[in-house]
Protein backbone atom coordinates (compact mmCIF):
# COMPACT_ATOMS: atom_id res chain seq x y z
CA UNK A 1 0.00 0.00 0.00
CA UNK A 2 1.10 3.52 -0.79
CA UNK A 3 0.43 6.73 1.13
CA UNK A 4 -1.81 9.40 -0.41
CA UNK A 5 -3.63 12.55 0.55
CA UNK A 6 -6.78 14.04 -0.87
CA UNK A 7 -7.76 17.69 -0.61
CA UNK A 8 -11.39 18.31 -1.46
CA UNK A 9 -13.77 21.27 -1.70
CA UNK A 10 -17.45 20.61 -0.95
CA UNK A 11 -20.34 22.88 -1.97
CA UNK A 12 -21.03 25.50 0.72
CA UNK A 13 -24.83 25.17 0.60
CA UNK A 14 -24.90 21.65 2.08
CA UNK A 15 -26.11 21.25 5.66
CA UNK A 16 -23.65 20.13 8.34
CA UNK A 17 -25.19 16.64 8.30
CA UNK A 18 -24.95 16.38 4.50
CA UNK A 19 -21.37 17.60 4.54
CA UNK A 20 -20.45 15.06 7.23
CA UNK A 21 -22.16 12.36 5.16
CA UNK A 22 -20.18 13.44 2.09
CA UNK A 23 -16.88 13.16 3.98
CA UNK A 24 -17.97 9.76 5.32
CA UNK A 25 -18.80 8.70 1.75
CA UNK A 26 -15.28 9.65 0.61
CA UNK A 27 -13.80 7.65 3.50
CA UNK A 28 -16.08 4.66 2.76
CA UNK A 29 -15.05 4.78 -0.89
CA UNK A 30 -11.41 4.53 0.14
CA UNK A 31 -12.22 1.66 2.55
CA UNK A 32 -14.18 -0.19 -0.18
CA UNK A 33 -10.97 -0.30 -2.23
CA UNK A 34 -8.97 -1.80 0.68
CA UNK A 35 -7.66 1.56 1.86
CA UNK A 36 -7.00 2.79 5.38
CA UNK A 37 -7.78 6.31 6.61
CA UNK A 38 -4.90 7.74 8.64
CA UNK A 39 -5.97 11.31 9.46
CA UNK A 40 -8.75 13.70 8.54
CA UNK A 41 -8.57 17.47 8.90
CA UNK A 42 -11.53 19.80 8.36
CA UNK A 43 -10.29 23.19 7.18
CA UNK A 44 -13.73 24.77 7.27
CA UNK A 45 -15.43 27.22 4.95
CA UNK A 46 -13.09 29.37 2.87
CA UNK A 47 -13.33 31.80 0.00
CA UNK A 48 -12.27 30.26 -3.31
CA UNK A 49 -9.52 31.87 -5.38
CA UNK A 50 -11.89 31.83 -8.36
CA UNK A 51 -15.52 30.94 -8.95
CA UNK A 52 -16.28 27.24 -9.44
CA UNK A 53 -19.75 26.20 -10.66
CA UNK A 54 -21.10 29.62 -9.58
CA UNK A 55 -19.76 29.25 -6.02
CA UNK A 56 -17.35 31.70 -4.37
CA UNK A 57 -16.93 29.65 -1.16
CA UNK A 58 -16.45 26.02 -0.28
CA UNK A 59 -15.71 23.67 2.61
CA UNK A 60 -12.17 22.37 2.47
CA UNK A 61 -10.89 19.12 3.92
CA UNK A 62 -7.73 17.02 3.89
CA UNK A 63 -7.56 13.27 4.38
CA UNK A 64 -4.36 11.21 4.56
CA UNK A 65 -4.79 7.55 3.69
CA UNK A 66 -3.12 4.38 2.45
CA UNK A 67 -4.38 2.64 -0.68
CA UNK A 68 -3.16 0.08 -3.21
CA UNK A 69 -1.83 2.04 -6.22
CA UNK A 70 -4.09 0.23 -8.71
CA UNK A 71 -7.21 1.41 -6.79
CA UNK A 72 -6.52 5.16 -7.12
CA UNK A 73 -8.06 5.39 -10.59
CA UNK A 74 -11.24 3.65 -9.41
CA UNK A 75 -11.59 6.04 -6.45
CA UNK A 76 -11.03 9.09 -8.66
CA UNK A 77 -13.56 7.81 -11.18
CA UNK A 78 -16.25 7.64 -8.49
CA UNK A 79 -15.32 11.08 -7.14
CA UNK A 80 -15.59 12.60 -10.63
CA UNK A 81 -19.32 11.91 -10.78
CA UNK A 82 -20.09 13.47 -7.38
CA UNK A 83 -21.85 16.77 -8.03
CA UNK A 84 -21.38 18.02 -4.44
CA UNK A 85 -17.59 18.04 -4.80
CA UNK A 86 -16.45 21.25 -6.43
CA UNK A 87 -12.82 20.10 -6.70
CA UNK A 88 -10.53 17.42 -5.34
CA UNK A 89 -6.97 16.30 -5.83
CA UNK A 90 -5.34 13.03 -4.85
CA UNK A 91 -1.56 13.20 -4.41
CA UNK A 92 0.95 10.49 -3.51
CA UNK A 93 2.88 11.33 -0.33
CA UNK A 94 6.56 10.64 0.05
CA UNK A 95 7.56 8.92 3.29
CA UNK A 96 9.38 11.19 5.74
Amino acid sequence: MKEYEIVYVIKPDLSDEDRAAKVARIHNLIAEHNGEIETNDDWGKRILAYEIKHYNEGYYGLTNFRLPPQAVAAVEERLNIDEDLLRYQVVARTPE
